[in-house]
């Protein structure tokens, strides 16, 4: 789906406010494997993933963690370089081929001021990832890694096609030989 329908599928998107969006944003194709963004860049786009499937992770004592991962029809970027201009913690990559679509979020904000629409379009895509960042919190805190590792599939069907365990493993803070053993036990 591409970024138009997938907003028109929410939003009242008037012929300006797709023509805005049409002349702000670049779509770009990521080969299994490639780096959107690396951990410490800083960043000035919104990313919305119109295929494949990507992860967000970060590096911890030199050891690659996954942090999240983002299937088709979502959006992501580092929040926190983006609104607040700080290099992201985070570092983006493409785990399929992806075809991914850029919004500079400064022309973005500037509508803002003046588009209900575009405040709300904000507003949900912020909301949607602090909604799934509290549950991943919620469940790293009160759920077992075998309970993690059912939900993260049910979730996430094509995951297991898609990620390597060891990127699963490391989303679920377990080793892989651990996940080998909730695997077999499921």
């Amino acid at each position: 789906m591409t970024l138009i329908e997938h907003l028109k599928s929410f939003y009242h998107i008037d012929d300006d406010l797709e023509i805005f969006f049409d002349s702000i944003s670049e779509t770009k194709e990521y080969a299994k494997g490639d780096f959107i963004f690396e951990p410490d860049s800083y960043l000035k786009h919104i990313y919305f993933i119109e295929s494949g499937f990507t992860r967000v992770f970060y590096y911890k004592n030199t050891k690659d963690v996954t942090h999240y991962f983002f299937g088709e029809n979502t959006f992501s970027t580092g929040i926190e370089s983006v609104f607040y201009e700080k290099p992201s913690f985070f570092g983006f990559q493409a785990l399929t081929h992806s075809r991914i679509t850029l919004l500079p979020f400064a022309p973005i904000r500037e509508m803002s001021n003046t588009s209900i629409t575009m405040n709300h379009i904000i507003e949900k895509i912020l909301l949607d990832n602090l909604i799934a960042f509290s549950k991943r919190f919620y469940k790293s805190q009160f759920e077992t890694a075998q309970e993690r590792y059912a939900t993260l599939l049910k979730e996430n069907p094509q995951l297991l096609q898609n990620a390597s365990l060891g990127h699963i493993a490391s989303y679920l803070g377990v080793s892989q030989q651990t996940l080998s053993v909730i695997r077999g036990m499921i």
